[in-house]
């Protein structure tokens, strides 16, 4: 607010005052004549509307409307062009004011995604380290001896459940198993320590629905290599699935057929670029 703008406020606050404890005198004492009374009423009445005019006049509403706007204060600016329309209906300003009501709502949700941008950005960064159930390791030689490459996998198995011509929603635990080139599944029926393999070389077939956090629909092909279900050239749609965090859920039929399938959810699957970041380094 300008300077000699609060000052004439203030002033006139004063003079209001005073002229209210004035007038509350008068009417408990009773001795002013009455033509007294109605000047100093009228005063006040004249002295309030000055007031008025001074804090909410046009003038003065679109220059704070305008003033807030530029200092991005756009609630200030908002409440400012809502008296005008009120208390000034009439003013050719508020026509103006119709459009900037509009480019204040976008400037709000511009404002409000970039927040969310930087908070997103904050907890990116505070969780460099964090890979949430995924983990680093390194694949064994033939003599069981670490090597140098490595793969992510799941921490803790994940539970599921699958069904077939001879038994109808058994335990499964599910197991992944993700290189540079490719992401691969390894199926434990009734929850065993063996995963389903392949008969011979044989490579079956499998189709895989998945939903990923967004609620996002994919289906592709999958093939049973030995003892792993490898997507091939379908890997990178499930890396962006698991690049895009939360619950996932995966359905997998054997050979097209609903009677042989697998049920399984990722619960959280945040945190998962992390660890491929971990992976390529």
């Amino acid at each position: 607010m300008d300077y000699n703008l609060k000052c004439i406020n203030n002033k006139f606050f004063g003079i209001l005052v005073i002229l209210m404890i004035i007038l509350g005198f008068v009417l408990q004492v009773g001795c002013v004549p009455q033509s007294e009374y109605d000047d100093l009423l009228a005063e006040n009445e004249e002295l309030k509307a000055r007031l008025e005019e001074c804090m909410h006049g046009a003038e003065k509403l679109i220059a704070n409307a305008e003033k807030a706007y530029k200092e991005k204060k756009y609630e200030i600016a908002r409440n400012n062009i809502k008296l005008l329309h009120e208390k000034h209906p009439e003013s050719p300003k508020n026509e103006d004011f119709k459009q900037l009501l509009k480019t204040i709502e976008i400037k709000e949700m511009e404002e409000i995604k970039r927040k969310e941008e930087e908070e997103k950005e904050r907890i990116r960064i505070a969780n460099l380290n964090n890979t949430g159930m995924w983990g680093i390791r390194y694949f064994v030689d033939d003599f069981g001896e670490k090597t140098d490459e490595k793969y992510i996998s799941n921490e803790y198995l994940i539970n599921g459940s699958f069904s077939n011509s001879a038994t109808q929603n058994s335990k499964l635990t599910v197991r992944f198993v993700i290189t540079r080139e490719d992401i691969s599944i390894l199926l434990y029926e009734y929850a065993g320590d063996n995963p389903v393999k392949a008969i011979g070389y044989n490579r079956d077939k499998y189709y895989v629905h998945i939903k990923d956090s967004n609620n996002e629909k994919l289906s592709m092909n999958a093939e049973l290599k030995q003892d792993r279900l490898s997507f091939n050239k379908n890997s990178k749609e499930v890396h962006s699935a698991f690049m895009k965090g939360g619950s996932i859920m995966f359905k997998i039929e054997k050979n097209h057929d609903p009677i042989n399938v697998y049920h399984f959810t990722i619960e959280n699957a945040d945190w998962y670029e992390n660890a491929y970041r971990k992976l390529n380094n």
